[in-house]
């Protein structure tokens, strides 16, 4: 097992966890350029700022998990 800041996981778990993250960052960017692509739709006038948001979540939560893995194949 690995213990990611408190939380012990498998190499299993922190690979699919790894993954899932990447999936939502891909999915917030193409979100985001859809919003911003698409300003004659009214309704992506509130939605845009919370589509940046998450896309900023996400980008933390996936750079995270790449630094992770960074940091453990330099342990090998």
């Amino acid at each position: 097992m690995k213990e990611v800041t408190g939380f012990n996981i498998t190499e299993k778990e922190f690979k699919l966890l790894s993954k899932k993250a990447e999936t939502v960052y891909n999915i917030a960017v193409i979100a985001d350029y859809f919003c911003v692509t698409q300003p004659e739709i009214e309704e992506l006038y509130n939605l845009t700022p919370i589509i940046k948001i998450l896309k900023v979540e996400a980008d933390f939560l996936n750079a995270f998990f790449i630094q992770a893995k960074e940091h453990k194949d330099s342990l090998v």
